[in-house]
């Protein structure tokens, strides 16, 4: 079997595996669990944009900052892929 294929089957038994486990989980906790990682992601923006040693004319510094904080958090930005920076 190719890496490929072996990966495709992988992430389908991961899936499924998640999708039961899901299904035994009270959606109030991960309503929850959402909200608390929300408002941490919040809170290190604000910690970013309040941080005066990423202080460049352009904001660039406090901008990736951010984007990375959202990558880490498993929310996707396409802020860095739609420009040259």
């Amino acid at each position: 079997m190719t890496d490929h294929l072996i990966n495709e089957l992988a992430g389908r038994a991961a899936g499924e595996l998640v999708t039961q486990y899901l299904n035994t989980v009270d959606r109030g906790e991960l309503a929850r669990l959402a909200e608390l990682r929300a408002l941490e992601l919040v809170r290190q923006i604000r910690e970013i944009l309040d941080d005066d040693t990423l202080d460049d004319s352009t904001c660039f510094l406090r901008i990736d900052a951010m984007v990375t904080a959202f990558q880490e958090a498993g929310v996707s930005t396409r802020r860095h892929w739609e420009c040259d920076c």
